[in-house]
């Protein structure tokens, strides 16, 4: 009666934690810290909820597929302030922008906007991966082809080893950048090789950027300023941001979709059919942290002084320890599930294995010998994480020495 394609899902990276840690019991006398999710845990901006107070004679509403003017209107803005004003200019708000609940579920949903588009059909998608990109590359129907990104192809999908006949048969590509779980960056060049690539072999880029705002030293690259550069529109490209980490609001489920108008206009005929809307109250509230520069840099210093206090406690690692965005630590080890059940039965800490990001492919599993630990806590609790983990790791390198 169910769909069995559906167990796929029963590898999930959390359900597989949580059976590995079943059994396992943490120390006394120590607070057990959760570093295994990317959710924020600092509180959002004041004027979250004011706003959403001001605008609560709203709530009456039925919320519309395409939001409302002023909601658009705020994210060509932030897209000209993050992005630049050629990116801005490339944005007509009616055609090339609409509303999101998060970014989880159009990450699924643009999978099903492509099934069928092409016979023998593949969608592609880094590995490690998000779980939501997988479930669209389930959702677009043909075959999952997962691409290793590691150290040697800078935590990225290495381009230049796919052929022409998989790509002929692409129809959606999933990019994050930066990436989940590294934080590496996705350079100028290598987005112009991939929108040209989408747009030769006519399938559908979509570019994953919610980590976009979270960066030390530079910030990276936006898929919106390499077509801008391009100069050839907006066509095969979709780009999602959403607030959860940008404005410490995953619980808003708020954000937005950029890009092709082709794209933009089958989406919102589908969730006008039958999927989640944006009230609103919270396109008001969204809208403004969109606006809202001064949050942004905020949570950003923040986490910019999470990395400095890891490296603090861990600096054997070096700049190894902060490959450039997001907000994830991904340490290398020997074995991480006997690292991470160590960590639990020891420490308290809950950290993922890496392995449990990714799928093994012929060449190996790409998450094998890593650890992920959020960066999401206060720095008192990071301060607790880190010389918990320093003991941890400090213990394996004398073991392997």
């Amino acid at each position: 009666m169910l769909n069995p394609d559906f167990a796929i899902f029963d590898d999930n990276m959390f359900v597989q934690l949580r059976a590995t840690l079943r059994d396992i019991t943490p120390p006394d006398g120590l607070d057990e810290l959760n570093l295994t999710i990317g959710e924020p845990q600092l509180p959002a901006p004041a004027m979250l909820s004011d706003i959403i107070a001001t605008h609560s004679d709203k709530w009456h509403s039925y919320p519309k597929a395409d939001g409302d003017a002023p909601f658009r209107a705020d994210v060509k803005h932030y897209i000209g302030t993050r992005f630049g004003d050629k990116a801005s200019q490339l944005i007509d708000c009616d055609n090339h922008i609409v509303p999101v609940v998060g970014t989880r579920e159009p990450l699924h949903m643009l999978g099903q906007m492509v099934r069928g588009a092409k016979p023998n059909s593949a969608a592609l998608i880094p590995n490690p991966f998000y779980h939501a990109w997988r479930a669209g590359a389930l959702g677009a129907g043909g075959d999952i082809v997962m691409l290793n990104a590691t150290a040697r192809t800078g935590y990225l999908p290495d381009l230049e080893t796919l052929d022409d006949a998989l790509l002929d048969r692409t129809t959606i590509f999933y990019i994050c950048s930066p990436s989940n779980p590294h934080g590496a960056y996705a350079s100028a060049e290598y987005l112009t090789r991939l929108l040209k690539l989408a747009r030769k072999h006519n399938f559908l880029l979509l570019s994953d950027e919610c980590y976009s705002d979270v960066w030390r030293g530079a910030p990276p690259v936006g898929a919106l300023e390499v077509a801008a550069a391009l100069g050839d529109g907006l066509s095969h490209l979709i780009v999602l941001n959403s607030l959860s980490k940008r404005s410490n609001a995953a619980g808003l489920r708020a954000g937005f979709l950029a890009g092709d108008a082709d794209v933009i206009a089958l989406y919102k005929k589908l969730v006008a059919n039958g999927a989640a809307l944006l009230p609103t109250p919270l396109l008001r509230a969204a809208g403004a942290l969109y606006r809202d520069e001064d949050h942004a840099t905020t949570i950003r210093q923040h986490y910019q002084a999470s990395f400095a206090i890891a490296k603090q406690y861990l600096p054997t690692l070096g700049d190894s320890i902060d490959i450039g965005g997001g907000f994830f630590l991904w340490l290398a080890v020997d074995d991480d599930v006997a690292f991470a059940k160590r960590a639990y039965q020891e420490q308290g800490l809950r950290i993922m294995p890496g392995r449990f990001m990714a799928v093994t492919t012929d060449d190996g599993n790409p998450g094998a010998g890593y650890v992920r630990v959020a960066l999401v806590h206060p720095h008192d609790t990071i301060h607790e994480a880190m010389r918990r983990l320093a003991i941890l790791y400090n213990n394996e390198s004398a073991k392997a020495s």
